[in-house]
């Protein structure tokens, strides 16, 4: 379980999160929806521990996130933007995630490659944006994590990648009991695909 009390994260004079509380259990997906600067992004960052809190805490069963490697291992984190090494493949950028992730599984990035039509051998570089994001997704659903947290996860993506991608989703909840958080601007786009829904704005929760 992901539990943030009264987390509150500020930029300068600007305050992102503010006071933000919630829940989120294990084995579901859990979706975030707000226009852009609501803090979803923000709160992502923060429960994957790329951030620390300025005030409040998050933790993931227990245990604080940030600076805490043995808890990061459990997390796979896409950010709305996919960092690469330069000039490097998805085989190379495989090698690197299983540097981290110790439950990183080769012949599953392999398979989802496949899957999403995605020369392994390519420079990332010359990929399109949705071809970019798939990438991330296959890297993150290879690292054997009991969270995955996705930011504006079906951004860039055309129709019939969006669903094989749901699918992916939910084969990690069905299967494997792991949470998902992923962020949208679009309630549409979460109404069908998540177990609870959460309404940001002006960074905290308002339903």
């Amino acid at each position: 379980m992901i539990t943030a009390n009264n987390l509150t994260k500020r930029f300068s004079s600007v305050s992102a999160l503010d006071r933000l509380t919630c829940h989120i259990p294990d084995g579901c997906i859990y979706g975030l929806v707000g226009a852009n600067g609501a803090g979803k992004s923000t709160f992502l960052r923060l429960a994957c521990g790329v951030y620390q809190p300025d005030e409040g805490s998050v933790t993931m069963d227990n245990e604080p996130i940030f600076e805490n490697i043995r808890v990061k291992q459990r997390i796979a984190f896409v950010s709305d933007d996919f960092w690469t090494l330069p000039q490097s493949n998805l085989t190379q950028m495989a090698k690197l995630y299983a540097s981290a992730y110790p439950a990183f599984q080769m012949s599953k990035c392999k398979v989802l490659a496949s899957e999403f039509n995605l020369n392994a051998q390519q420079q990332l570089s010359t990929f399109s944006k949705g071809m970019r994001r798939q990438a991330a997704t296959i890297l993150a659903l290879s690292t054997g994590a009991d969270y995955y947290l996705f930011d504006e996860t079906f951004d860039g993506l055309d129709p019939v990648m969006r669903n094989l991608v749901k699918q992916k989703l939910y084969a990690e909840v069905v299967d494997h009991g792991a949470t998902v958080i992923v962020t949208s601007h679009s309630l549409r786009e979460l109404e069908d695909t998540c177990d609870q829904l959460a309404l940001l704005y002006k960074g905290g929760i308002v339903l």
